[in-house]
């Protein structure tokens, strides 16, 4: 029997040993961060004008420059007068970061009642700005307008979008 509780006994030891012989594993904790930039808010100041067009018997186009102060061209029609190019400005961001600038998804100029006149070309006086809260930056968008030949009187209304977001 005392040979019985030896073997018990050191069996015992020995599954202790394995036991205690277990890997020992170290936990370390690290933080996570993350900065959060202002969102972008861009405001429309003024709407793409091409002005009063007379309208021909070819039709034509009319371009207007996406630049302050720029006025429209025609060929194939009159432009008779006013136009100016759309302004936006970005009005919220943060600080020194880079924001770039997109023109697109322009739709037809329409009336109603007349053939639409197709707008493209769209463009911007810069695809990208620096934003500074202390100094308001204004884009411009300039674009063309094909008139159809013959195309009938009256006001036209289309859109487009301006989209702005951190580079």
């Amino acid at each position: 029997m005392i040979n019985k509780m030896k073997l018990a006994l050191a069996g015992a030891v020995i599954a202790t040993g394995m036991v205690s012989n277990a890997a020992y594993a170290a936990t370390e904790q690290a933080d996570a961060t993350v900065q959060v930039l202002a969102a972008v808010q861009l405001s429309a100041v003024t709407d793409l004008n091409f002005g009063v067009v007379a309208a021909s018997a070819a039709g034509g186009t009319v371009t207007l420059g996406a630049a302050s102060g720029a006025t429209p061209s025609a060929t194939g029609v009159i432009a008779i007068s006013g136009g100016a190019p759309a302004s936006f400005q970005v009005t919220q961001a943060t600080t020194g970061e880079v924001i770039a600038l997109s023109v697109g998804n322009p739709t037809p100029l329409s009336n109603g009642v007349g053939a639409d006149i197709a707008l493209s070309g769209l463009t911007l006086s810069n695809s990208s700005i620096t934003f500074n809260s202390a100094s308001l930056q204004t884009v411009y968008v300039g674009g063309t307008i094909s008139l159809n030949p013959n195309q009938a009187a009256g006001t036209y209304t289309g859109t487009f979008d301006v989209t702005a977001e951190y580079q």
